[in-house]
């Protein structure tokens, strides 16, 4: 696929293109992936963060649960600062010890990725979105 003039086709070129996107998409999920492992808190934990909105550079509002006690901290770069105590029934957690051997409870948005364009669910929900379905 050479033109006149010896040099790469258009065609070829598209197919260049689009596969060294492909790769570099895959190794940005790769590596994804791989950080959501690191950073994700070990099942059973006794301190795990429920939910993190950012609400600024820097600055954030969390919610953590701390062995039975569910407490909302606001957090920036130089600081950490107790808001507030609330009752896990209140954001609708459920505290009590896993039984040995069944799964850990799935938060919803633990995930350091959550809501990010590298996170899995926020494609899922993008598709969902435009194909009219519910996102799983």
């Amino acid at each position: 696929m050479t033109d006149s003039a010896g040099g790469v086709g258009l065609g070829e070129l598209a197919i260049r293109l689009v596969g060294s996107l492909a790769l570099v998409v895959g190794l940005l999920l790769l590596i994804a992936r791989t950080v959501n492992r690191r950073l994700k808190a070990p099942a059973g934990a006794a301190v795990q963060v429920v939910h993190r909105q950012p609400l600024g550079r820097g600055q954030a509002v969390a919610v953590v649960s701390v062995g039975t006690r569910v407490l909302v901290l606001g957090t920036t770069e130089q600081q950490v600062t107790l808001l507030a105590e609330v009752e896990p029934d209140e954001i609708g957690l459920d505290l009590t010890a896993p039984e040995p051997g069944s799964d850990p409870p799935v938060v919803p948005d633990s995930a350091p990725l959550a809501g990010s364009v590298l996170s899995p669910q926020t494609w899922k929900d993008a598709m969902a979105a435009v194909t009219g379905k519910r996102a799983s």
